[in-house]
């Protein structure tokens, strides 16, 4: 191993201060602010532990308006939090008998653990939640998945639909607790009521205590759980499709004390106890060599300081092929560089980012890394090779008007281009009232230009929808709606430079479905400030551009329809009908209101009819089909904005997460109209389809 490099906070002086520049902010009412801990599994969804009775999630949403631009939908779930699963082990021995038998320091540690002495105890404590954490994949259903742990070892498995405001218990979903305490366990090497002695009653309680999870992403269609115990032991069950079942387990034994926190990157699982050790571990197929697929990778921390890991992160960099690792102790952050292939050599760093406590920790692009302490600093990690040993460096950003809060949480999205910084504000506070010490400050902002334009025109691609692109959708609206880069937003893709060639094409279709998303914050922004010229202007350029995404979709499709060699499905026909008739009415609506100027620009209409009138000729004589006559009136009736079949009245829906534009529910049907592996996404803003059942 390398010799490893330290710095400190002082080390960030050369460097220029960065600005962390403020997008939008909220607030929200969290009663316990003093245990207040926060999880996010890929950035787009936070889970927020600062009340005893109540769980919120903030889940990213791209659909934020000038008058609440807060890019998060609040998602809660109330319930008592009472449920103490460890009881019934602690029914099944003599507590009075243990408590006489032991000396004082085991009367006093058993006394002051209320998980081992609940159960004859006058007045419990309300547990605290130590966890909360989503799911890696949804439900079979569509259904977000996420999974909480209270003190008393008391796992939830929670469900809700994507956006919605509630979260509710998985009614079908595995008794988790109950599962390992009454099923998985071996019987304990002495029976229960024979248990004399504290330290028997503690590892009979121990083993079955459920202190952290972690879920671990696999590719099947099912769950994999991984558990950590009060006595360091290792368990990892394999769920159903539905979160219903084990469909298979296994156990590790490690030397760690009681598990406080876990964190899994691909086939890693980093693993830190109370007493302040750090274990690696990997994932692997079970073998002779192997207990159950899992083994030590190395022991990273070995001191025990009796200082648990309070963040801890796991990233990848392609460009060294390694892995780094960083983990927060205090105010210390310790950076390890994990070889891929295990003939590389390991390197280590540590930072002293000053004052007493790292309070948030995230990681940013080129695996670098932003943290928050405790004294309210915010600063900007970046990693460097230098002569064979890895190296870190410091610089400040600069928040404004953050003098009076303390940052308690620290998150980026997905893309890395959205800070989101959490604060409680601090003691020394001038109006130090009760409802001001119960509010959480949700701050959302950036670092840098991230370019979020730029790179949504490079990720979107026809296999994948936009969703997953989120939060750059979050930063053009939110830029747009603070008036930055107003004029680049304006003159993206201007009508006059689009060419519609003789063939449409998917590259094209996607740039008029980034002008699409563009042009809505556009007007929802001149509504909120009450520009009517303005408005009226990107009004009907948004009509205009509807046309063209409508009618490129429909080039798009009887495109494929003109190339199959084989006679086109009942189904195929119908469509190709329903286009070229919707076709005809939109051409024909387009010219009315040119004759009319009641759109511009001019040129640009007239010429894009003139193609449009050549391209649909020829689509309809090669298809063979008949002109028909509109078979209804549009207007009056929904038709699908993928086929243009009409959509008849129905209790489910199908529809466009985004845009909320209707589909017909035959899916099946619909991607006949796609060549093979094609990805049903909605024509107009990219987005993905979810079915719902409508309520009565």
């Amino acid at each position: 191993m390398k010799k490893a490099t330290e710095a400190s906070a002082s080390d960030d002086k050369a460097g220029a201060a960065m600005s962390f520049q403020l997008l939008s902010k909220s607030d929200l009412r969290q009663e316990t602010v003093h245990d207040f801990v926060a999880y996010t599994t890929d950035g787009d969804c936070i889970s927020l532990l600062g009340s005893k009775t109540e769980l919120l999630t903030l889940e990213l949403n791209s659909k934020s308006n000038p008058q609440l631009p807060f890019p998060y939908v609040v998602a809660s779930w109330k319930c008592a939090n009472k449920k103490r699963p460890l009881d019934q082990l602690s029914l099944q021995v003599n507590l009075q008998n243990i408590y006489e038998s032991s000396n004082v320091l085991e009367m006093q540690q058993l006394s002051l653990e209320p998980a081992y002495t609940a159960v004859c105890s006058q007045d419990v404590p309300l547990p605290n939640w130590l966890a909360a954490k989503l799911s890696t994949q949804p439900l079979p259903n569509g259904q977000m998945l996420l999974a909480t742990l209270n003190s008393y070892g008391a796992l939830h498995l929670l469900c809700k639909s994507s956006e919605q405001p509630l979260w509710r218990q998985h009614e079908k979903g595995l008794n988790v607790t109950a599962t390992l305490r009454d099923t998985l366990q071996p019987p304990y090497e002495v029976p229960a009521v024979k248990i004399s002695t504290f330290r028997q009653y503690q590892a009979f309680v121990d083993r079955s205590w459920i202190t952290m999870f972690a879920w671990r992403p696999v590719d099947s269609g099912s769950y994999m759980l991984v558990l950590g115990t009060a006595a360091g032991s290792i368990w990892t069950l394999t769920l159903c499709a539905n979160a219903a079942t084990v469909l298979d387990h296994c156990e590790l034994q490690t030397l760690l004390g009681r598990i406080c926190f876990m964190q899994i990157y691909e086939d890693l699982l980093l693993v830190g106890d109370n007493n302040g050790l750090v274990h690696l571990y990997r994932f692997g197929t079970a073998t002779e060599e192997t207990e159950e697929g899992l083994s030590l990778v190395k022991t990273l921390w070995l001191r025990p300081d009796h200082m648990g890991l309070q963040e801890a992160l796991i990233t990848y960099c392609p460009n060294r092929d390694c892995y780094y690792i960083a983990c927060c102790k205090a105010a210390h952050l310790l950076i390890w560089c994990m070889p891929k292939h295990e003939e590389g050599d390991w390197l280590e760093t540590r930072l002293h980012a000053g004052g007493m406590k790292i309070t948030g920790l995230c990681a940013l692009e080129n695996c670098n890394y932003a943290l928050v302490t405790a004294r309210g600093q915010l600063y900007h990690i970046e990693l460097s090779h230098k002569h064979g040993q890895l190296c870190a460096s410091m610089r400040w950003i600069r928040v404004d008007d953050a003098e009076n809060y303390q940052p308690v949480g620290l998150c980026c999205s997905p893309s890395q281009n959205l800070l989101t910084i959490l604060y409680t504000r601090s003691k020394e506070f001038l109006l130090n009232k009760t409802v001001t010490r119960h509010m959480l400050h949700v701050r959302v902002g950036r670092i840098h230009n991230s370019q979020a334009l730029v790179q949504l025109e490079r990720r979107i691609n026809p296999g994948q929808p936009i969703n997953s692109c989120r939060d750059l959708l979050v930063d053009i609206r939110l830029e747009i709606f603070q008036g930055v880069q107003l004029e680049e937003f304006v003159n993206y893709a201007p009508f006059d430079m689009i060419a519609f060639d003789d063939l449409a094409t998917e590259a094209q279709q996607h740039q008029l479905q980034l002008k699409y998303h563009i042009l809505d914050a556009l007007i929802q922004m001149q509504r909120h400030q009450r520009n009517q010229t303005l408005l009226e202007q990107f009004e009907q350029e948004l009509q205009l551009l509807l046309a063209m995404l409508a009618l490129t979709h429909m080039r798009l499709r009887l495109q494929f329809l003109t190339s199959l060699q084989t006679e086109l499905t009942a189904f195929q026909r119908q469509s190709a009908q329903c286009q070229l008739a919707e076709s005809a009415r939109i051409r024909q609506q387009l010219e009315q209101r040119q004759l009319q100027r009641e759109q511009a620009p001019q040129a640009a209409i007239k010429r894009f009819l003139a193609q449009m009138e050549v391209h649909f000729e020829q689509l309809q004589l090669k298809l063979n089909v008949p002109e028909t006559a509109q078979m209804y009136d549009a207007s009056d009736q929904q038709l699908c904005t993928v086929s243009y079949v009409q959509v008849l009245p129905t209790l489910e829906r199908h529809y466009c997460t985004l845009c909320g534009r209707l589909a017909l529910l035959e899916r099946q049907l619909l991607l006949e109209l796609y060549a093979p592996g094609g990805v049903l996404l909605c024509p107009c803003c990219h987005g993905s389809y979810t079915l719902e059942l409508l309520d009565a």
